[in-house]
């Protein structure tokens, strides 16, 4: 299914007329939910004038489902650059281009992997720059053999294990910690292993980590059982691990709670 925000309703119109499929429009962002799993790529248009005032509705979009995709429509305008400079979008189509690009930008966008756009979001992001390369690192290598900690993570990029503790403790204000997040980094490539019909012995062979491992793993983080863990809808695990582990190193809060 495909998102489609925009200004006006003749603008949500004709980006619905260039869509391929499913479209949904969504009339303002607190309709999406966080649990929102049917969208895999969100079209967000807005005019020229309107799109610095805009800008902070597409952060809001950002932090609700940081997994998805967005592209961004809007008018050829030299102003574009610096505003683009403040958000994170998978590409960028104009008004005038809309129906001859839009469909094959959407085909595109959706056929990344959605921890690499995670992966790009993360390098992108005002995180120190240690903290942005190990967990960029940590989501592209989890497409296959996920790292299993963070001493491991250090020695990949090159830095301190306490620099990037003390680096993500502070970035995540304790929302989540780093050893939650390879963790939960593992059960998504166990779960994805166990569906190409791998046995759990294969998967965590593969995975270089002990079933009973991968268990506590999922205990921890899910409070279940490997058993439990087949029988999760994959795009409802992937939306788990983007809101519980990523989100808050990709938009952290303010210091002293905004006080």
């Amino acid at each position: 299914m495909i998102g489609i925000l925009a200004d006006t309703p003749r603008d949500a119109e004709l980006m619905r007329r260039a869509v391929v499929g499913g479209a949904r429009v969504i009339h303002a962002a607190n309709d999406l939910a966080a649990t929102d799993l049917e969208i895999e790529c969100l079209v967000f248009s807005s005019r020229s004038g309107l799109l610095e005032e805009r800008i902070s509705l597409l952060r809001e979009v950002e932090r609700k489902l940081p997994w998805v995709p967005v592209i961004l429509v809007t008018d050829r305008r030299i102003s574009i650059a610096r505003l683009l400079s403040r958000v994170q979008v998978a590409d960028l189509v104009w008004f005038e281009d809309v129906d001859r690009q839009l469909a094959s930008r959407i085909e595109s966008a959706r056929g990344g992997s959605a921890l690499l756009q995670m992966a790009e979001k993360m390098r992108r992001s005002t995180a120190p720059p240690a903290l942005r390369s190990a967990v960029a690192h940590a989501l592209r290598e989890a497409r296959r053999t996920p790292v299993r900690n963070v001493q491991e993570l250090a020695a990949a990029v090159d830095c301190s294990p306490v620099t990037l503790f003390q680096q993500f403790q502070a970035r995540a204000r304790g929302r989540t910690t780093f050893n939650r997040l390879l963790g939960a980094l593992a059960i998504l490539r166990a779960q994805q292993v166990r569906a190409t019909g791998a046995k759990w012995k294969q998967v965590s062979a593969q995975l270089g980590l002990p079933r009973e491992t991968l268990r506590r793993k999922a205990q921890r983080w899910l409070g279940c059982n490997l058993l439990e863990l087949e029988r999760i809808p994959p795009n409802q695990l992937l939306a788990a691990f983007a809101m519980e582990h990523f989100a808050p190193l990709l938009d952290p809060p303010p210091p002293d709670g905004g006080n």
